[in-house]
C-alpha cells in the first residue's frame, strides 16, 4: 500500500504541473458577468464538470484520480484531486508536504501557479478547510476535506478542489467550475456529513439532486463558492448558467422575482441550482 499511495500522490502533482504550471504569469482582471452565463458539461470516462464556452480540460488521469479547467486562456484555472496518504508519508519519508493535509493542499496550490504561494488566510466551512492563497499576479483558493484512510489508520484520503484566477470575478468562477467536478474513483468521500448542505439557505450553489435528498460532494464545495457570489441556475430545457446572486436576481420580472436570461425576443426565467 505504501508504494502505491506514494506514486499515486506523486501523479496528482505531476499531472498538475504539467498543462498549467506556466498559466498563471499573464493574468488578467476579468469583469463579473452581468448576465447569466451558460454552461457546457466537460466529461470523460470517469470525471464530469460544468464550464462556460472555451474551456478545456488540461488535466486527467485514468482512475478519475484528478480534473482540471482551464479558460481559453489558461488564465483562470480550476482543478480536482483525491488521493491517499499513507503513514509513511505522513511522517515526512518521502516530503514534507505529505505531513498535514493543510501542507499538501498548499504544495498541490505552488505546482498548479507554477510558484510557491502564500497563504493568506484558512477557515473552516460546512466541514470543509478552506485556504486561501497568493503568488505574483495570481490568487485563488483551495478547498478540500479529509476523511480516514480505511486500510492504514496513520494515514489520510484528502479530497481537493482549486481555483485559481486574478481578480475576485476570475477566482469566483473558477471555484464553481471546480466545484461542479464530480469523479466516480477509488477514494470517495463518505456520505455521511453531508447534513452540511441547507438546500434552501443555498439553492443556488447546489444540485436537483441535492435538493431531493441526494448531496454529494461537488453540492458541498458548491455552498462554499455561492458564498463568493457565484452560483448555479438552469433553464427548464436543462441547460445550467452561472449568475451573480447579488446584482444577477430582478426583483421585478415578467413572472417574478427570480433569475432571467434573454431568449431571442423574449426572456426566460432560470431555476435556481444545478439541473443535474
Amino acid at each position: 500500500m505504501g508504494k502505491v499511495s506514494y506514486f499515486a500522490a506523486a501523479a496528482v502533482v505531476l499531472a498538475l504541473a504539467t498543462p498549467v504550471s506556466a498559466a498563471v504569469g499573464t493574468l488578467v482582471q476579468a469583469e463579473k458577468p452581468k448576465t447569466p452565463v451558460a454552461l457546457q458539461k466537460m466529461q470523460n470516462q470517469f470525471c464530469r464538470a460544468l464550464a462556460p464556452a472555451g474551456w478545456s480540460i488540461v488535466d486527467q488521469d485514468d482512475r478519475g484520480a484528478t480534473f482540471s479547467l482551464a479558460s481559453p486562456n489558461r488564465n483562470i484555472i480550476a482543478a480536482y484531486g483525491i488521493v491517499a496518504i499513507n503513514s509513511g508519508q505522513v511522517a515526512g519519508l518521502y516530503g514534507a508536504q505529505y505531513r498535514t493535509p493543510a501542507l499538501f493542499a498548499q504544495s498541490l496550490a505552488s505546482t498548479i501557479m507554477g510558484k510557491s504561494v502564500m497563504v493568506t488566510g484558512t477557515r473552516s466551512f460546512n466541514g470543509m478547510d478552506v485556504m486561501n492563497f497568493a503568488a505574483g499576479s495570481g490568487r485563488g483558493f483551495a478547498l478540500y476535506r479529509v476523511f480516514p484512510l480505511p486500510s492504514d489508520s496513520g494515514g489520510y484520503v484528502i479530497s481537493v478542489r482549486i481555483a485559481v484566477g486574478s481578480g475576485v470575478a476570475d477566482v469566483s468562477t473558477a471555484g464553481a467550475v471546480a466545484a461542479s467536478i464530480d469523479c466516480k474513483t477509488e477514494f470517495k468521500p463518505p456520505r455521511a456529513g453531508y447534513a452540511e448542505v441547507h438546500a434552501k439557505s443555498a439553492e443556488t450553489g447546489i444540485s436537483n439532486r441535492c435538493k431531493s435528498g441526494d448531496c454529494s460532494d461537488a453540492d458541498l464545495a458548491g455552498t462554499y463558492n455561492a458564498q463568493l457570489g457565484t452560483g448555479y441556475v438552469h433553464s427548464a430545457s436543462g441547460t445550467n448558467y452561472l449568475v451573480d446572486p447579488a446584482s444577477d436576481y430582478r426583483d421585478t420580472g415578467p413572472d417574478g422575482p427570480g433569475y432571467y436570461r434573454q431568449a431571442g425576443n423574449t426572456v426566460e426565467k432560470l431555476l435556481p441550482g444545478r439541473a443535474d
